[in-house]
């Protein structure tokens, strides 16, 4: 599974990097969902792949402090385009 998350609008470039560095060490591999992405909408997803049940809660945790900084956090289950 993977989990994508959303920084609301109010949240700046610099607090953005700082939430991911702190995500970094408590050991979730955060990027952007759409690097690249100049649509600020867009370029505020991000995502931490390969998450098990037992990350997906302590990312939520670890979010959850953030309070409204983080608009919102969704688990996404893997997908596979073989048929």
């Amino acid at each position: 599974m993977s989990v994508q998350f959303k920084f609301s609008d109010a949240v700046d470039d610099d607090r953005r990097l700082e939430i991911i560095e702190a995500l970094g060490r408590a050991g979730f591999g955060a990027r952007r969902l759409y690097p690249g992405q100049t649509r600020p909408k867009l370029a505020s997803i991000f995502t931490v792949a390969k998450a098990s049940a037992k990350d997906i809660k302590a990312l939520r945790a670890a979010l959850l402090r953030y309070g409204r900084q983080i608009e919102y956090v969704e688990a996404a289950p893997e997908r596979s385009l073989k048929t």
